[in-house]
């Protein structure tokens, strides 16, 4: 039965509509794959001499084994943003003589064969090899392997049955991030010592190889958790009804600014009531935590001019990039209705405008507190930021004129090519690299400020002429709206 539903849904594959169409995408991942898995492999094959070097009064077996526990951590946090979740075409399969618990089962085992199951394999066989073995006998470093095999196929089903879960619950991936947080304080503040836990048990079991066994239970319940979960809701009156009553949000304190504030609260509603640009939102708030990661205070080694131009470029601009680069595309279902109505396209435009510079203003506001790492960030975010709304918005108003492709609203944002194209993935170059050129080419003859004095200004020369620019392309987009109403139709 299991060969026939892989048959099945490689038929809906290739049959599809989308197949052959996205090359450049499955290009693209292809070489991201593989660049990790180097990574990986490369720091497996020096881990035993990096643990040495950092860590030269401990065990560096005991001392890998309690860092297995933040690995998992960041791993479920990884896999909740990239990782698909496993589907089919339910409908036709529940009309047909195959029982549920198959179906169900299907899919877990289909799931099993993801990137993300293969990758801490190219970090642990090398450790395996280089520092386990050479230590401890054959059968120790056969059970010592197996746990954490264990462990990585149990972060699987976990991190499956949460994002199902998620997609119930607005909020539970933020309630996960909280959860995490607090657990990491609890180790971090030596509360309680989780990772040092961890490290003990998988040391227990490298000395009693068959404690490796009773860890099994780990991902067989969490498999049956989510086979208990499907069986729940793979129901055709439950799949037929699956529309969740929208909570009304009175917009109407925008009326104050006219039609435009009218079209403001259209892309409000837009954002909350769908999924794809919800999602873009909600990870252009996680990713205001960026900085922490990027802007250390190295003792001695004063971090690149670039780091903090792409600090700036994700953590203030990260919204108006990741949302803008669909302009107009994000109202390709309606986008006939929405052109039959009575506005300008001056209105249109400007709405976008004006909601995309609030989220970058405020961005910038609350990632204010980084100065306190760096005083300079005052001033380099702020140059991205007039940087981002006087030429990077014109740019993407000017790549919307050439959207071909609809979007569909119902999808998440995260590892969703839908909508994608090569020239998508090109034109998000100049928006990100473009910075840093002209960075790098104002500071050659005047120093480290005079770049970001000419960034900001090309920025401000922007801003200024912004009713001009808004003219201009609500000339284009008038001569344009035929073909883009035909595109959207086609695709």
């Amino acid at each position: 039965m299991n060969k026939t539903l892989f048959t099945l849904a490689w038929r809906e594959t290739v049959r599809s509509a989308y197949w052959g169409k996205s090359l450049a995408t499955s290009i693209g991942l292809g070489i991201l794959a593989l660049y990790f898995s180097a990574n990986f492999l490369f720091l497996g094959i020096f881990i035993p001499r990096i643990l040495a070097k950092e860590f030269p009064n401990d065990d560096p077996i005991s001392k890998f084994n309690s860092i297995v526990l933040a690995y998992l951590a960041i791993e479920l946090i990884v896999r909740q943003l990239m990782q698909k979740l496993p589907t089919v075409s339910f409908k036709p399969l529940l009309l047909l003589n195959i029982r549920r618990s198959k179906i169900a089962n299907y899919l877990m085992v289909r799931s099993i064969l993801s990137f993300f199951n293969v990758l801490p394999f190219f970090l642990v066989v090398p450790t395996l090899i280089k520092l386990v073995i050479p230590a401890n006998s054959a059968l120790a470093a056969t059970a010592w392997f197996l746990s954490i095999a264990i462990l990585i196929f149990s972060n699987h089903f976990l991190a499956i049955y949460l994002k199902w879960r998620f997609n119930e619950a607005e909020y539970g991936f933020f309630v996960l991030l909280a959860a995490l947080a607090g657990l990491f304080a609890i180790n971090h503040f030596q509360i309680v010592d989780l990772s040092g836990g961890m490290g003990k048990l998988l040391d227990l079991i490298i000395a009693n190889p068959a404690l490796a066994v009773a860890i099994i239970i780990i991902p067989v319940l969490v498999y049956f958790l989510n086979v208990r979960f499907l069986l729940s809701r793979m129901f055709i009156n439950t799949l037929a009804n699956r529309k969740k009553e929208e909570k009304i949000r009175d917009y109407s304190w925008l009326d104050r600014l006219g039609e435009t504030g009218r079209f403001i609260a259209l892309e409000l509603k837009l954002i909350w009531r769908n999924k794809r640009p919800r999602s873009v939102a909600m990870m252009s708030v996680i990713f205001l935590l960026y900085g922490l990661l990027i802007y250390k205070p190295q003792h001695g080694h004063p971090l690149p001019e670039f780091l903090f131009i792409i600090g700036g470029i994700i953590i203030v601009g990260l919204f108006s990039v990741s949302y803008g680069q669909f302009f107009p595309a994000w109202h390709s279902n309606y986008f006939s209705m929405l052109m039959c109505q009575r506005l300008t396209m001056k209105q249109f435009l400007r709405s976008f405008y004006m909601l995309v510079t609030v989220v970058s203003v405020i961005a910038y506001i609350v990632t204010l507190p980084y100065a306190f790492l760096y005083t300079k960030i005052i001033y380099t975010h702020l140059a991205v930021l007039l940087y981002n709304l006087g030429v990077n918005i014109p740019l993407m108003f000017w790549i919307g004129l050439y959207s071909k492709k609809r979007l569909d609203l119902e999808q998440s944002s995260v590892m969703n090519y839908q909508g994608v194209s090569a020239s998508k993935w090109l034109a998000a170059f100049p928006m990100i690299f473009g910075p840093i050129g002209i960075f790098y080419l104002f500071s050659l003859p005047f120093g480290v400020i005079g770049g970001y004095v000419g960034l900001g200004t090309l920025g401000l020369v922007g801003i200024i002429f912004n009713p001009v620019i808004i003219d201009y392309f609500s000339k284009q987009y008038r001569k344009q709206k035929h073909q883009l109403i035909r595109n959207y139709k086609n695709s």
